[in-house]
């Protein structure tokens, strides 16, 4: 009898051998399927559509992406830079020194006491000016109280010119006319210090803030100074010359008298004049004005013999 199976394999057999189908048969140690290759090409495409569908997402999520908030002032980091790469300005300079000194302890300002200096005394020696007629004024002096250089009395009176002035009377004209009601003089009032003084018409007078010092300035360059102080002490003329010029020789000095009665000292080249007056020191000096011509002697002479202390 023919097995019912094995016949049913030959018939298959038989039939696919007459459609010209080859059938290997396999080992009996591979029992298992074996996997399918896959097709070269068919890897390229899935691979190349791989690739196409990662760069569409990856530039949908780039567009798509927020954007970023962004902050205007972000916080810098201090950095301390190094001493010497420090490049300051100079206002920056100067207000640090500023500041600095402003820490610093200041002393306190020093008073400065006044400063003693001696009379004034030429360099040179003293050459009196030119007196064209010898009448006692010089021919500068001549031309403030309008008198002739080539009289040496010019109103005719029996006077010289000079000593006229020295009275102070006018010599230019008939006795007993005064300087002060002639106009050739002016009559100079110190109300701080109380005197009066007689001062040429022709020139300048001056004075400090305090009035302590009057100036009377003539056209060049000489001047007559009068310098009022307190002499609250009331030291005696010469202790208060010893005291206010202790390296002056205060045997230098003469006694002096005055129109008016004034007792005074006097320098050897008749400069200045020291007069003391109650509580006060009135001193007069002829300032020349760096020349060492003296034009203006007797006109000295009358500012010393017109002053009035009250």
């Amino acid at each position: 009898m023919f097995n019912k199976g094995e016949d049913k394999k030959k018939t298959q057999s038989e039939s696919e051998q007459a459609a010209g189908i080859k059938f290997v048969v396999m080992p009996k140690e591979f029992k298992k399927v074996a996997g399918k290759k896959i097709n070269p090409k068919i890897f390229i495409i899935v691979g190349g559509a791989l690739v196409l569908l990662g760069a569409s997402v990856a530039a949908v999520l780039f567009f798509n992406k927020k954007p970023q908030t962004v902050v205007e002032n972000p916080p810098v980091e201090e950095t301390q830079t190094p001493p010497e790469e420090v490049v300051q300005s100079e206002e920056t300079v100067a207000t640090t020194t500023e500041q600095s000194s402003l820490l610093e302890p200041i002393a306190p300002p020093v008073e400065e006491g006044p400063v003693i200096t001696e009379p004034e005394t030429p360099s040179e020696k003293l050459v009196q000016g030119s007196d064209s007629d010898a009448d006692g004024l010089t021919d500068e002096e001549e031309a403030i109280f309008q008198t002739d250089s080539t009289k040496p009395d010019t109103d005719g009176d029996g006077f010289l010119d000079g000593n006229e002035i020295f009275h102070l009377y006018n010599p230019a004209a008939p006795p007993p006319v005064t300087l002060l009601e002639s106009g050739i003089v002016k009559l100079y009032r110190n109300a701080s210090f109380g005197y009066t003084v007689y001062y040429p018409t022709m020139w300048m007078a001056s004075s400090t803030v305090s009035s302590s010092e009057v100036d009377f300035v003539s056209p060049d360059t000489e001047s007559i100074k009068i310098f009022a102080e307190d002499n609250k002490d009331n030291l005696s003329l010469r202790d208060w010359f010893m005291k206010k010029y202790p390296t002056a020789d205060i045997n230098a000095l003469q006694s002096y008298s005055t129109k008016q009665g004034y007792q005074g000292l006097q320098d050897a080249e008749r400069l200045n004049t020291y007069i003391k007056k109650g509580e006060k020191i009135f001193t007069i000096s002829y300032d020349l004005g760096g020349v060492s011509v003296v034009w203006y002697r007797a006109l000295y002479g009358v500012i010393l013999n017109s002053l009035v202390i009250e």
